[in-house]
């Protein structure tokens, strides 16, 4: 039984210069397991080291299931994966099915007005296909395309819209409530630093338009 210990302490060991969080948690897993017995075959049983061995071992049984669970491969159809490619490619595919999660899709006619002037605007959008018209008044003033935000700067400065946008063409595009976004993202700060920086390259493009 004095070997259990020895291997216990070469897991750990081990444990200690691996770099992956699941591989550390396996092996204090098997580590923590060969001390048991060791314990247990004491001339009189070591009962309390046993039942903390027995409670690290369960949280790190938990928290191996969860980090699996999380590298699970991430499935998108065939639009979320265009959207993806388009626009959220500096997202993790697992934080884009977060994000997707939150989302409403909408499919709009040509000459539909989705955003008025001057408007308090609870969503923020990005363009999935057709084409949109920017327009100041009943000016013109840009257009948006496959991939581009709508009402961004509504969204990061709480202004109302200074300007309207109408579908030049049959519109699809997709949309998140700005109340239910922050809170997600006020949980998630590394998406929220990600996607601040997704809507400033989009704001970029379109003033070197």
């Amino acid at each position: 039984m004095e070997a259990f210990i020895h291997v216990a302490n070469v897991l750990y060991l081990f444990s200690y210069l691996v770099r992956d969080i699941l591989w550390l948690r396996i092996l204090t897993v098997i580590a923590a397991s060969c001390l048991i017995p060791f314990f247990y075959s004491r001339p009189e049983p070591l009962m309390a080291p046993i039942y903390w061995n027995l409670l690290f071992t369960g949280i790190n049984l938990v928290q191996i299931y969860i980090l699996l669970l999380e590298r699970k491969p991430v499935q998108l159809n065939e639009e979320e994966q265009q959207l993806y490619r388009m626009v959220f490619r500096a997202l993790k595919p697992r934080e884009m099915l977060k994000l997707l999660k939150l989302a409403t899709w909408t499919t709009e006619t040509s000459g539909q007005r989705i955003i008025e002037q001057d408007a308090t605007l609870n969503n923020l959008m990005v363009v999935y296909s057709g084409n949109a018209s920017v327009q100041v008044g009943e000016k013109e003033v840009a257009k948006l395309k496959d991939g581009q935000f709508m009402g961004e700067m509504s969204y990061l400065t709480d202004s109302k819209t200074n300007a309207s946008v109408v579908a030049q063409t049959p519109l699809r595009y997709v949309s998140w409530s700005k109340d239910q976004l922050r809170n997600f993202l006020g949980r998630n700060p590394d998406l929220r630093a990600t996607l601040q920086m997704i809507l400033g390259v989009d704001l970029v493009a379109k003033v070197n338009a």
